[in-house]
């Protein structure tokens, strides 16, 4: 086998036994009652989270996205998984997309700067200059340091 064969082996083995524990974690339908979703286990979720934040470090924003709507399913209410959808798919110049994750994202966790300055890049990208303002005074309310980005 070549390098290549291997490493592309290497890299089947793993994403396999990512789907395996990500299996091991779903229930049966029928024992899941209406009410309650299935449990996933925290650290499965944290992998997928990791996995994403790697895939968009090397610039494949598609997969990183794929990788947090995964999350998302899990922790539908997660803040964290929903900025990093919305900063992704800002990657993407999916702006509308964008802007609703990132408001979805602050309902949760309305005390994320980050969150404000993004949306002010979006709308100064979309030449909304009153919004870009409101949501950039509100990232430096809530961190002075944003001032320095």
């Amino acid at each position: 086998m070549t390098i290549f064969q291997l490493l592309m082996l290497g890299a089947s083995a793993y994403f396999a036994f990512k789907i395996y524990e990500h299996i091991q974690t779903l229930q049966d339908p029928e024992s899941v009652s209406k009410e309650k979703k299935p449990v996933v286990r925290q650290d499965v979720v944290d992998s997928f989270v990791e996995d994403g934040d790697k895939a968009r470090e090397s610039g494949d924003f598609n997969k990183a996205l794929a990788i947090y709507t995964e999350a998302k399913y899990a922790q539908p209410d997660n803040a964290e998984i929903l900025f990093k959808i919305a900063y992704t798919m800002s990657q993407l110049e999916r702006y509308d997309e964008a802007i609703e994750y990132f408001e979805e994202s602050l309902e949760h966790d309305n005390q994320n700067p980050f969150a404000y300055l993004e949306l002010s890049k979006i709308y100064k990208k979309l030449g909304d200059e009153e919004k870009a303002k409101q949501h950039y005074e509100r990232a430096i309310e809530l961190d002075e340091d944003i001032k320095n980005i």
